[in-house]
């Protein structure tokens, strides 16, 4: 296979920005974010960026630390027809969904985009109050995420790709024999088959995945095409990128397929030092006491209220690794990132609820965008990703700065492409992908 040096990026969309608190900027155009136009601005942004594609989050109840989640499905399906290039990727929990009414919806936005559908698959960790069950274990989760995409992937090969022809004369316009019955039974999921619309354009959906669990890991390396991730450290990025592709190699893939996309959350400024005061400026908006909260949240519920803002947290006040490892909270994957800064670094409390708490375990840069670039390279170069999810710190303006500027630098550099190279989201991927020796 050619090698090919370009990145993959994915923009990581939300209305408020990664700094959500930045809303209360007078220009962040709080007023509209539920508007088509305000989200499908920031997709056509993108699109002339030449994102790889703009993916959705989602939650399944409101814990305090986001406003808003914007359903992706919907959002998606009306993005189609007001973009022509960019990916679209949905998430969508297998813990609270069925595989056919989903499997049904991704390929209808398969064939409204003409082949830019993509499924990020999750297992809920929360938000079985507001569904009819209980919330299983975390291994049983994954083994349920499982069976729901082996459903749903033999819906959608039910349907061959010259299933459809058209004949007016001989009254075909599907060959009945080319139509097949998922005949789907697994532990968890009876599925029958085939879906009421034909193959889509892409076949299926280009499957992503988010998880730093073992289990997730495996899931990901079994399945998915698009690996995201929170890796802050370069040599634990490194080791993740290289055991995920020895996963997907064991289980019979090409490892050196996979697009392995660290989150990174870039301040951009004209200058090192423009960049820093957007950034002081956008701290100074969030209230100590929201963000110490957030903090607790993300340190898996420690109490951190009763604790002096400008000294660092105590060592003994956190759950250790092995601990955490054990707890069910929906961060726990991410711990290990929050501690690590906390135990290494020991930045005072206000520090930490000032900007890395709210980075979530991404690498959040501030700079030039030649600075930015600089990290970017490296990390690319030396194969701890194979490109970046970004996540822009605020709205709209932040988006702005990367694609006008951090972006036009990764092109000067060769690093990113300048033109799509295909009509799929998967030509997209594959255009960019790399042969590892």
């Amino acid at each position: 296979m050619t090698r090919h040096d370009t990145m993959s990026l994915v923009l990581f969309y939300s209305p408020f920005g990664r700094l959500n608190y930045s809303w209360r900027r007078p220009s962040s155009g709080i007023e509209d974010v539920m508007t088509l136009d305000y989200v499908a601005r920031a997709a056509r942004e993108a699109e002339a960026a030449r994102f790889d594609a703009i993916f959705l989050a989602d939650k399944l109840r409101r814990d305090g630390t986001d406003f808003i989640q914007i359903e992706p499905l919907t959002t998606l399906g009306a993005l189609s027809a007001m973009t022509e290039h960019i990916g679209l990727v949905a998430t969508v929990s297998t813990t609270f969904s069925e595989p056919y009414n989903v499997a049904r919806m991704l390929s209808q936005i398969d064939f409204l985009s003409n082949g830019r559908a993509a499924v990020n698959i999750v297992t809920s960790t929360e938000g079985d109050e507001n569904f009819s069950g209980s919330l299983p274990p975390k291994a049983e989760r994954y083994r349920i995420a499982q069976d729901w995409l082996d459903a749903a992937i033999g819906l959608w090969d039910g349907w061959d790709p010259d299933a459809v022809r058209n004949d007016r004369a001989g009254n075909v316009w599907a060959d009945t024999s080319k139509m097949h019955a998922a005949d789907h039974v697994g532990p968890y999921f009876q599925v029958k088959g085939p879906l009421t619309v034909p193959r889509s354009p892409q076949g299926r959906p280009v499957i992503v995945q988010a998880g730093q669990s073992p289990e997730g890991m495996d899931y990901g390396a079994r399945n998915a095409e698009i690996v995201f991730t929170a890796k802050n450290e370069f040599d634990k990025a490194v080791a993740f990128a290289a055991e995920m592709r020895a996963r997907a190699d064991g289980f019979g893939r090409d490892g050196s397929m996979l697009r392995i996309l660290p989150g990174v959350v870039p301040i951009v400024g004209s200058t090192d030092a423009e960049a820093e005061e957007i950034a002081e400026e956008i701290a100074g908006l969030y209230e100590l006491s929201d963000g110490i909260a957030y903090l607790s949240l993300l340190l898996l519920d420690v109490r951190l209220d009763d604790l002096d803002p400008d000294l660092p947290i105590p060592i003994d006040r956190l759950l250790t690794l092995e601990e955490a490892q054990q707890s069910p909270n929906l961060h726990a994957s991410r711990y290990p990132n929050m501690y690590r800064i906390i135990v290494e670094d020991r930045p005072t409390l206000r520090e930490l609820v000032k900007t890395r708490a709210k980075a979530t375990g991404h690498q959040f840069l501030i700079g030039s965008a030649s600075r930015i670039a600089d990290k970017m390279e490296h990390w690319f170069r030396s194969e701890a990703c194979d490109g970046f999810t970004v996540i822009p710190p605020y709205m709209p303006e932040g988006l702005t700065r990367i694609c006008s500027e951090l972006v036009p630098e990764l092109q000067r550099r060769g690093l990113f492409r300048t033109e799509y190279p295909g009509t799929t989201l998967r030509d997209t991927i594959q255009g960019a992908a790399r042969s590892r020796v």
